[in-house]
């Protein structure tokens, strides 16, 4: 009794706090972030940086040139102080994000349910466990019913450990805090615990009540979370590198290869050898994307802040490029198209049979809690006013599984002369399947068309008197009817799916009319509905069209009565097909099918299991479509924003290292075409405060019109683009600064031309790579970032050009009007080619 009343009623608020402060947060221990010095230290420590370094010092206390060495030091400050910036406003995004998806545990707080914090559970709390849950804290069991729990990750062992209340005579395990820290305990020991519950263990099958003993630090999983890795990097990440590695290499080699050219001119006295190495190794460290990695991942961290206060949390980054490319969504339709608040509207009973008494026996509902089925017929028993006889009590249960689409209950009965009673809950035709044929089975079936038609969702209930849960010969009580009302934002999120081009494909373990009928209504093209039975009917022991099947599921509109099996089974059609696809779940038996998505999406709430939370990348907290929608259209936008910086700075840096081996061998009145000054200050300007505002652009228009293109960020046809427009870079500056050098300007003014017009052109291409059809396209002032970036970098510019006092560290002079002419005239030109390159014509 005294274990009951515990279970019942739980911590007060108040004992849940002072054991919350001391005990502390039943978490793991984190690492700290690296301090402010660490992160210094570790930029300082990049090859590309100490090379700087030893440029600025060689520069400064070597050739004596006072203001180009400090220029140079004052570069690879800023320098540092961006990559810092950088990697501190990255880690922040991700340490948010994770705070964002961190579990949720169902304890018993003053005497009532409530969901809280996993962080936030202590010693003591009562908790409460089902299937799908993730087990937020150790605990020893109060009551258990069929539970079954995953401890592969703590004992190894592959099957499901069973769960049983210990007996009085059984001794509790030790208290983990009793134990040293790190020492391990031996497996046999933990699988033998069948009374106790271990944190980070998952529930896959049955529910149980639970008593807290160990949290954090203090539980069995606590012990070894100094064995758990860091988190692994994207593909997108690390494609990302792999490309700045390339580039690097290929900017590496530019510079070994003008200090081999410019070694010809040292030996003809032209050129000092100091000058031409540093000069090398400035174009190294100028074409280097050596930020590239750290922006993407900055503007995906950013905008997955923002999907998160749309209510979609991204669970990885990568995810998102996948999420904004998808073209198939693949959704549930209860607690996605409908609200999921079920609503007995409708019923048919069997004559001299108790229904609501059944729908009572048959139910896990507790308090209001529970599944969304299970309360609606609580409340429905309770408008009737049914109640259970006293003293009645549940003997076995097996909870409701989607293979087969039934729960069973075996009650002690009101009469024990006629023995235990079996109640079965469940779809209709599995249940009126095991029910004794007759005229009101045959009644009873002929009704769930009628129902089904309405788009409501028919359950069929019949019991017998016995004690085997997988008996038949049932007798029909009759059909509950529940409505679930389409969410009012379902229409129009179809709609727009449809605009975007992304098809919506609606499965459901409901009635296959039911199904359509839920579907017309939102708006989805229900044809053609396929059902699980069709589909294994193509699968049957005399077929072996698996490709059938494939089709089958590819051109389906709706999929009803389907098993998680199916679910799998559409996402590798779909995908085998070429569609990029999302793919919505809650439950354990979803997992797979989130798991193999190009997109998983879990939706959170009170269905939700943390179970697919995990195997999802995305979860959407309120779980409706249109937030979904809210998510592609999120990602889309920075789909096409990685992509432009993407494009930005590989183009630009190919460019620079064109016109430098050109000039090289075409001007060797100039020594070298660019000082190593001038190539740290385009490096500066250029691939810092433009790329960053590409991240975080807003383009004209809906974003979900920005359709990615399925070639991805890094493919061979992208980097051809990038190769084309930097061969048209490189070509028009090249052309401005062989006419300063016909029109007899001096050396600095040539080298000023050069600079100029390549920040001229290169800022041009902050709109051509951002730009779907035309570069100034309607509404392009309206990227205010971009506009802002390109304007300040420019003006900026300006200034060390037209003030010689701000241009000498950096060896600029003022430039004669045909200067500038030529510089604006490489940029507008630039413009009209990339135009005609895209569309076969300027418009």
């Amino acid at each position: 009794m005294e274990t009951a009343a515990r279970a019942m009623t739980g911590l007060t608020e108040d004992a849940a706090s002072r054991r919350l402060a001391e005990c502390g947060p039943n978490e793991f221990p984190q690492p700290r972030p690296p301090r402010l010095p660490v992160r210094v230290a570790r930029q300082l420590a990049d090859p590309m940086s100490v090379l700087l370094l030893i440029a600025g010092l060689v520069t400064l206390a070597v050739l004596g040139e006072v203001p180009e060495g400090a220029a140079i030091l004052i570069i690879l400050l800023v320098n540092v102080v961006i990559g810092v910036s950088q990697e501190t406003k990255a880690d922040r995004a991700v340490r948010a994000l994770r705070t964002l998806t961190a579990p949720l545990a169902k304890v018993v707080r003053d005497g009532v349910v409530r969901r809280v914090p996993a962080a936030e559970v202590v010693p003591g709390d009562i908790m409460q466990v089902a299937a799908g849950d993730r087990v937020p804290a150790d605990a020893r069991l109060l009551e258990a019913s069929a539970l079954g729990v995953d401890e592969s990750m703590l004992t190894g062992e592959s099957l499901s450990a069973d769960k049983r209340v210990p007996r009085a005579d059984e001794q509790p395990g030790e208290d983990p805090a009793d134990e040293p820290a790190g020492s391990a305990r031996p497996t046999a020991v933990l699988a033998e615990r069948h009374g106790e519950l271990f944190a980070g263990t998952l529930v896959v099958r049955g529910a149980g009540v639970a008593e807290v003993t160990g949290t954090g630090a203090r539980t069995e999983m606590g012990r070894i979370a100094s064995a758990l890795g860091a988190g692994v990097k994207g593909p997108l990440a690390v494609e990302l590198a792999r490309v700045s590695r390339r580039i690097g290499l290929v900017a590496v080699m530019a510079g070994v290869v003008m200090i081999l050219i410019g070694l010809t001119r040292v030996q003809r006295g032209e050129a000092a050898l100091l000058d031409i190495i540093l000069a090398g190794v400035a174009l190294a460290i100028a074409a280097v994307p050596e930020s590239l990695a750290a922006a993407v991942t900055t503007a995906l961290a950013l905008g997955s802040q923002r999907m998160a206060k749309l209510g979609v949390i991204v669970r990885r980054l990568s995810a998102i490029e996948a999420l904004g490319a998808t073209t198939v969504i693949a959704t549930d339709k209860t607690g996605t198209l409908t609200t999921g608040h079920l609503t007995v509207v409708d019923q048919v009973a069997a004559s001299g049979g108790d229904l609501w008494r059944a729908a009572l026996r048959c139910n896990d509902a507790r308090d209001g809690l529970g599944d969304a089925v299970d309360v609606a017929l609580a409340v429905a028993a309770d408008r009737h006013a049914v109640r259970l006889p006293p003293g009645e009590e549940r003997l076995a249960a097996r909870p409701f599984e989607a293979e087969t689409r039934s729960m069973a209950v075996i009650t002690s009965g009101s009469d024990p002369a006629e023995g235990p009673l079996l109640t079965v809950k469940g779809a209709p035709e599995v249940v009126l399947g095991r029910c004794v044929p007759g005229e009101e089975t045959d009644r009873l079936a002929q009704a769930v068309s009628g129902l089904a038609d309405r788009g409501l969702r028919v359950l069929a209930l019949a019991e017998r008197h016995t004690g085997d849960l997988d008996a038949d010969g049932l007798r029909p009580l009759g059909l509950v009817a529940l409505r679930d009302e389409i969410r009012p934002s379902a229409p129009q999120a179809v709609a727009d799916c449809r605009a975007a081009g992304i098809r919506v494909v609606m499965v459901t373990g409901d009635h296959a009319d039911t199904a359509r009928a839920i579907a017309e209504e939102v708006g989805i093209e229900a044809d053609p509905v396929v059902t699980g039975a069709s589909l294994d009917a193509l699968d049957g022991p005399d077929s072996d069209d698996h490709a059938g099947r494939s089709a089958r599921l590819r051109e389906a509109g709706v999929l009803a009565r389907v098993d998680p099996a199916t679910k799998l089974d559409l996402v590798r059609a779909l995908r085998a097909g070429g569609d990029v696809v999302a793919m919505t779940g809650d439950g354990v038996n979803d997992a797979p099918a989130l798991r193999n998505a190009d997109v998983g999406v879990a939706m959170a709430g009170e269905e939700g299991t943390d179970v697919a939370r995990e195997a999802a990348a995305v979860v959407v907290t309120n779980g409706e479509l249109g937030t979904i929608v809210s998510g592609v259209r999120e990602g889309r936008r920075l789909h096409h924003n990685v992509a432009s910086m993407i494009g930005y700075l590989l183009t630009g840096n190919l460019a620079e290292i064109l016109i430098v081996l050109t000039g090289l061998i075409a001007w060797p009145d100039l020594v070298v075409p660019l000082l190593p000054v001038q190539l740290l200050w385009i490096n500066l300007v250029l691939d810092g405060i433009p790329a960053i505002a590409l991240g975080v652009d807003r383009p004209a228009g809906d974003p979900l019109a920005l359709r990615p293109s399925r070639d991805g960020l890094l493919s061979w046809r992208v980097l051809t683009r990038i190769a084309l427009r930097a061969l048209v870079v490189g070509a028009l500056v090249f052309a401005a600064v062989e006419a300063a050098r016909r029109l007899g300007w001096s050396e600095e003014q040539v080298r000023g031309q050069a600079v100029l017009a390549l920040v001229f052109a290169r800022l041009t291409l902050a709109y051509v790579v951002r730009a779907r059809r035309r570069t100034f396209e309607r509404g392009w002032w309206r990227g205010r970032s971009v506009l802002v970036a390109v304007t300040a970098t420019a003006a900026l510019q300006v200034l060390v050009t037209v003030i010689p006092p701000l241009g000498a560290p950096l060896a600029l002079v003022p430039l004669p009007p045909a200067g500038w002419a030529m510089a604006m005239g490489a940029a507008v030109l630039s413009v009209i080619v990339f135009d005609m390159i895209r569309f076969g014509g300027p418009r």
